[in-house]
């Protein structure tokens, strides 16, 4: 029973030499030593140990870091984790400080579809519920949604909604394009009245490893927006969007 233990506490140890290159990813044996609180020979034995299973390596004047094959480790555990759980925490607490309702919008089969909601305490009614199609032109999340395709794509893309009886852009196809690429380069867009009379939205990219994924987007009764509101709500989703892309990876 004794060795069983000796055998988990040295594994933990191990773990806990790993978990502190997050503080110094680079390091010599004795600061990883003080970083865990350990004798410096000991230290020594479990770097050498992690070297022998090619996640340590030397990298110069004394010092290691993790190996490509821990990043290749955290991208995998990435790919197993579904974005919804992953967010789902965020828009909690975006809803709870914006007291509106929050959406997941991501793209499925090249449209803009709501993946995820939670309600805000004082229910907006929307017009569209999770796993339906957003309109492909209208709304702040469309135009991310676009944004994440080359040039040739969106106006392939336009093209085609209006032939399958979708509303043409106000500002015609040429300056809505504009629009598109202002909103991509940027990150985040709004729309007033778009698909909801008297409803506001604003919407926010997020992205993992560079790429985009989804929309963050937080609708609101127009009513209630006045500047100094729309100014803080943009805000609040721009940071949650922020702090998703940075969680997975971007």
């Amino acid at each position: 029973m004794a060795v069983a233990k000796s055998g988990a506490d040295s594994a933990r140890r191990a773990i806990d030499m790993l978990f502190a290159f997050e503080r110094a990813p680079l390091a010599t044996v004795r600061e990883l030593a003080e970083l865990v609180d350990m004798p410096v020979p000991s230290a020594h034995r479990y770097v050498a140990m992690l070297r022998e299973m090619g996640l340590v390596e030397e990298a110069g004047r004394s010092q290691y870091r993790l190996t490509m094959r821990l990043v290749a480790l955290s991208q995998t555990a990435r790919r197993a984790t579904s974005l919804i759980d992953v967010v789902q925490p965020f828009m909690q607490a975006l809803a709870a400080e914006t007291d509106e309702t929050v959406l997941l919008v991501q793209p499925i089969a090249g449209l803009p579809v709501c993946t995820h909601r939670i309600e805000a305490e004082r229910r907006l009614r929307l017009s569209f519920e999770v796993g339906q199609y957003l309109p492909p032109l209208r709304g702040a999340s469309a135009h991310l949604v676009m944004g994440a395709m080359a040039e040739g794509e969106r106006l392939r893309y336009v093209e085609e909604a209006i032939s399958r009886g979708e509303r043409p852009p106000v500002s015609g196809v040429e300056g809505f394009l504009e629009e598109v690429r202002r909103d991509a380069d940027r990150g985040w867009s709004v729309s007033r009245e778009e698909i909801d009379e008297g409803v506001w939205s604003m919407a926010a990219a997020i992205r993992s490893e560079g790429k985009f994924v989804g929309s963050l987007s937080v609708p609101c009764p127009a009513f209630r927006m006045d500047e100094e509101k729309s100014e803080q709500i943009s805000a609040a989703v721009r940071r949650a969007a922020r702090q998703i892309s940075e969680t997975l990876g971007s």
